[in-house]
C-alpha cells in the first residue's frame, strides 16, 4: 500500500510545474570538474543506514547495471523540484530525539520514513529518494550524503547526480544548488555502484564554487 502511495504522488508530481529563477543554463553546456563531487575509498557507514537496512532490507539492494547520472533537461529539473519542494513543506521538522525516544531505547540514530507526517533531515532523504525511484529516476543517480552543516552539526542531504553537476537537496534549504555552493563541509556519500558502499570525500580536491545553475 505504502509503495502504490509514493507511485501516485510521484505521478501527480510529473505533472506540475514549479516556477524557478535557478534552472536557466543549457546543462550539456556544463563541463566543469568543480561541479562534481570529489569521492575517496570506502569509509565507514552511518549506523543509521545499517538500522534502516536491518527493518527494510529491501530498500538497501544495489541498483544493478544502468544509469548512474540524469540528463537535466528541463521536465526532470521541474520534476526535482516538484518532489523537493513537497516534501520540505510536507514534513513537520523534529529532532529523533523527541520524536522516537532514542535515548530510551539506546539507539543513536533511527534513519525511516516519516509516515506520521513529521522526521528530521534523515526522514526527509529517504522520502525524497523514494518519491524520485517511484517516479523513475535511477537509484544510482540518487545518492544519501553526510556533511557538516553551517554550525558544525551532522546533517544528512541527498546528491542527485546530472550531467549539470551534483545537485542537493536539502530540507535546510528551499532551493537546489551544486553541492559546492552549500557552504557545507562534505564527509561521504553512497556508491552509485551499491548504496551499502559509503565512500568518503576529498575535501582536499574541493574547489569553492562561483558558479550556480541560476
Amino acid at each position: 500500500m505504502q509503495k502504490q502511495i509514493f507511485a501516485v504522488l510521484a505521478a501527480i508530481l510529473s505533472t506540475f510545474y514549479i516556477h524557478s529563477t535557478v534552472y536557466a543554463q543549457d546543462a550539456s553546456a556544463v563541463d566543469t570538474h568543480s561541479y562534481y563531487t570529489p569521492v575517496g575509498k570506502p569509509t565507514s557507514i552511518p549506523i543509521g543506514w545499517k538500522l534502516f537496512c536491518s527493518e527494510q532490507p529491501d530498500e538497501c539492494v544495489p541498483a544493478g547495471a544502468g544509469a548512474q547520472s540524469v540528463k537535466l533537461d528541463p521536465y526532470a529539473w521541474r520534476q526535482l523540484v516538484s518532489i523537493n519542494t513537497l516534501v520540505n513543506n510536507g514534513i513537520e521538522g523534529i529532532a529523533d530525539t523527541d520524536h522516537y525516544d532514542l535515548r530510551q531505547r539506546g539507539i543513536p540514530n533511527w534513519w525511516t520514513y516519516p509516515d506520521d507526517g513529521k522526521g528530521n533531515c534523515n526522514d526527509y532523504v529517504l522520502l525524497k529518494r523514494r518519491l524520485l525511484i517511484e517516479a523513475g529516476w535511477p537509484k544510482a543517480a540518487l545518492l544519501m550524503t553526510v556533511v557538516l552543516d553551517h554550525h558544525g552539526d551532522g546533517h544528512l542531504i541527498l546528491t542527485v547526480k546530472t550531467n549539470a553537476g551534483d545537485l542537493i537537496l536539502d530540507n535546510l534549504n528551499t532551493e537546489i544548488v551544486r553541492w559546492n555552493e552549500t557552504g557545507y563541509t562534505f564527509l561521504k556519500r553512497q556508491s552509485p555502484a551499491n548504496p551499502n558502499i559509503w565512500l568518503a570525500i576529498d575535501t582536499k580536491l574541493a574547489a569553492n564554487g562561483s558558479a550556480s545553475l541560476r
